[in-house]
């Protein structure tokens, strides 16, 4: 019985032997084949402690640029404020009803002239949704849900204007969607919880009594040089906005000090590879390093944090879709040290070697992006950029703050030739001979170390971006 009972004992162990002989192997294969799916993939690990689930969360990260309304004349158009009820109810209306439509069907051929011209559009009684750029329709499907049944000529929404007025058909209403090139008729149905379709013509016919909408008007009526057709500014001698300066830090949690390293390595790494990685100080205590055979994560004290993954080729490329999974997954993971501003996704492009996609996000508060300024070079940086593929992050830089209303605010004019008279003219005489503007926008630039953040002029020359801090009435 004894003899039995220690052949018994032998048998379990080497079982278990060999069970953690197949882990080990499990582990080694999936870091030397990393498209190869395996249940012990550290990466997989790191990502499964504690993290909420991204299809809870995924459609916060995008969001459009701007909601404006043209009133049909060519020449005056409304912008919709990101506070304002309306503004919600159209973007609710394509992200839960129409983009869906929009995938489900081929568009409709368009037989009158107007409808191929997107700027011939955009003159009529219309409500245009923009993102900052283009956005992947692979995207757009894998945030909101819905997939294509079909090879969609549509590969990606830079801009949709809403004509409720032209089916009559009190259930419909028809998008035009233009992707940069192209413009692709849809006629869709207005679904239940949907604003009806005399909401959408309301809004166009009584933007004008909104208080909360300042007038814009088309740069080129004024000067046709102008090669951007859809700059549209603000030329009442009027208008005005209340700004306040933001009080930016990095967040408690994770202040640089040894005394709380264990937090930034839990913050940071999480449980899984804070015991993998190897933490070094560096000894003017401004930084530090994390680093293990695969990957290496620098933080610094201003909050900022650098991650590479070492051997950023391995990998596949894959779909847009799973390396914007992976990048919102890193995020995600941090995303809880965030306070005071959304973060929206701004651009996706491909790296040179076309081995990964290269996603940029940024800090918006009140319809305003916060830019980061270099201090080596005074380059102005977006919150977030992530390089990813189908398999893993490959590297990331990334300010890590919190925001909130500082001690002073101020009323800036939005009237376009005080910038033009006062500002551009004395700063940046030189982009003006040509006067080739692209586009005009109201940021934040925040200096990478500095806790405040200030509203700028951002004017765009398509050579070069101009950064025009604002005067208020007592600056």
């Amino acid at each position: 019985m004894r003899i039995i009972s220690l052949e018994r004992k032998k048998t379990i162990f080497i079982m278990i032997l060999v069970l953690l002989s197949i882990l080990q192997m499990g582990i080694l294969w999936t870091e030397k084949n990393p498209g190869v799916p395996f249940l012990f993939s550290t990466q997989k690990l790191w990502y499964s402690v504690d993290l909420p689930d991204i299809d809870d969360v995924k459609g916060e990260y995008l969001q459009p640029e701007k909601i404006i309304v043209s009133d049909g004349s060519g020449i005056l158009y409304w912008s919709i404020n990101t506070t304002d009820n309306y503004y919600g109810s159209i973007w609710a209306d394509l992200n839960k009803s129409y983009f869906r439509q929009i995938l489900e069907q081929k568009p409709t051929e368009g037989t009158k002239s107007y409808e191929q011209d997107w700027h011939s559009l955009i003159k009529m009684k219309s409500i245009i949704v923009e993102f900052k750029s283009p956005v992947s329709t692979e995207i757009i499907s894998w945030v909101t849900n819905y997939k294509s049944i079909f090879t969609m000529p549509l590969k990606q929404i830079y801009k949709i204007a809403i004509f409720p007025t032209e089916s009559i058909n009190n259930n419909e209403n028809t998008l035009y969607v233009y992707d940069g090139e192209t413009v692709y008729k849809y006629v869709v149905k207005t679904e239940q919880g949907n604003m009806k379709k005399d909401e959408y013509v309301g809004i166009i016919n009584n933007i004008h009594k909104n208080e909360a909408s300042i007038p814009l008007n088309k740069l080129a009526y004024s000067y046709p040089s102008v090669k951007n057709q859809e700059l549209i500014v603000s030329l009442d001698v009027k208008s005005e906005r209340k700004i306040w300066d933001l009080l930016v830090k990095t967040p408690d949690e994770i202040i640089l000090n040894r005394d709380n390293l264990d937090n930034i390595e839990n913050y940071l790494l999480g449980d899984i590879y804070r015991g993998s990685m190897v933490t070094t100080f560096k000894d003017d205590s401004t930084s530090i390093i994390c680093s293990d055979t695969e990957q290496v994560l620098r933080y610094y004290r201003n909050g900022f944090l650098d991650y590479q993954y070492r051997n950023r080729s391995l990998g596949e490329k894959g779909r847009v879709s799973d390396a914007f999974e992976k990048a919102l997954t890193f995020i995600e993971h941090r995303r809880n040290l965030i306070e005071g501003v959304d973060i929206v996704l701004s651009s996706v492009e491909q790296e040179d070697k076309d081995e990964n996609y290269i996603f940029t996000f940024d800090y918006i508060i009140d319809g305003m992006e916060v830019k980061i300024m270099s201090e080596q070079d005074e380059a102005v940086k977006p919150a977030i950029t992530i390089v990813a593929n189908s398999d893993r992050v490959v590297d990331v830089k990334w300010y890590i703050k919190t925001f909130s209303n500082n001690d002073y605010y101020n009323y800036y004019s939005l009237y376009f030739f005080d910038i033009f008279d006062n500002k551009m003219i004395n700063d940046y005489p030189q982009p003006l001979h040509n006067f080739n503007i692209y586009d005009i926008s109201i940021d934040y630039i925040c200096p990478e170390s500095s806790m405040r953040a200030e509203p700028y002029w951002f004017i765009d020359t398509g050579s070069q971006v101009l950064y025009l801090r604002m005067q208020g009435k007592e600056g």
